[in-house]
């Protein structure tokens, strides 16, 4: 376990939630989160400190409950997501944590809820559990992440209301639209 000091505990937690791409694992920011909440007296105060609501630092947690190796694929990012930290605390039993971070962290789906009850209902083993999970996946769907700051999302969401539809359709609009331009330029 990391030695911690007050400093860069609160350095940690302060630059791991205010961005939307987190620069430390998340067993990391957890220890500095539990670090502090030793220090201050309560994850509240913590939360205070750090200027986050205190759910945020209950969720954090949730990753030190999980057995090691479920840690383990937190800390080497192999699983990055908070959500997913609390889906596979949910389930009570060690063995299960661990069947179903297992399938997390080698599948290419990335719905911790499926791929946990299929674990939890003891019906799949964690190759089969992911198998199921990648096949009810419709064929043909590409996802991409884009990652806008908050001026451009703020721009794209003001557009997006002024011709009344949602900034998940104006973005695919504005690509395809691109996309079209660009193909014609290279006929």
């Amino acid at each position: 376990m990391k030695e911690w000091d007050e400093a860069t505990a609160l350095a940690i937690v302060y630059s791991n939630t205010r961005r939307k791409k987190r620069r430390d694992d998340l067993v990391t920011v957890a220890g500095a989160m539990e670090y502090l909440a030793k220090l201050y007296g309560s994850q509240k105060a913590v939360a205070a400190k750090a200027g986050v609501h205190p759910e945020m630092i209950r969720q954090f947690l949730t990753v030190l409950r999980l057995p090691k190796s479920a840690r383990d694929l937190f800390q080497s990012r192999l699983i990055d997501s908070v959500d997913v930290a609390k889906e596979l605390a949910a389930l009570n039993d060690p063995k299960e944590q661990t069947m179903a971070a297992a399938a997390m962290a080698n599948t290419q789906s990335k719905d911790a809820r499926d791929i946990k009850r299929l674990v939890k209902n003891g019906k799949y083993g964690v190759k089969a559990a992911r198998k199921v999970v990648l096949d009810a996946k419709p064929g043909g769907l590409n996802v991409f992440v884009l990652d806008f700051d908050d001026d451009i999302l703020d721009r794209l969401r003001r557009e997006a209301s002024k011709q009344k539809i949602n900034v998940a359709d104006l973005v695919r609009h504005i690509v395809a639209q691109w996309v079209r331009m660009r193909s014609k330029r290279t006929d």
